[in-house]
């Protein structure tokens, strides 16, 4: 028997299955669906927050290339971007501590009841 001659009478789909199928695939170089709702402002945000640090740290890379002239190295803006980081982990840990401290929170709340502590 010859291949490719024998019909099969499988299921049909309908022309509104077939649209919504092509409109799930991703067309070439997306990477994924687009978000909604909440997700959409959420990856805004983001998005922005990154593009800003980004314009932050090029314009600080640029001009010490400019003043440094010759000798530009980018260890000097690692270790400054380390030290700030570290900087603000330590600010950040030292107001958890204290937040975290029952006593402190119980002054607060009396505080904001309007007695004095």
């Amino acid at each position: 028997m010859a291949q490719g001659l024998k019909k099969t009478g499988g299921k049909k789909t309908s022309k509104a299955a077939l649209k919504k199928q092509q409109s799930k695939q991703l067309k070439k170089g997306r990477k994924a669906f687009n978000a909604k709702g909440r997700k959409t402002a959420l990856a805004k945000q983001e998005l922005h927050t990154s593009k800003a640090i980004n314009k932050k740290n090029e314009s600080m890379a640029s001009s010490r290339a400019v003043n440094a002239g010759n000798t530009f190295f980018l260890q000097d803006l690692k270790e400054s971007g380390k030290k700030e980081l570290a900087r603000l982990k330590r600010n950040q840990t030292k107001s958890e501590r204290k937040s975290n401290d029952l006593s402190s929170r119980l002054k607060d709340q009396l505080r904001k009841m309007g007695r004095d502590v």
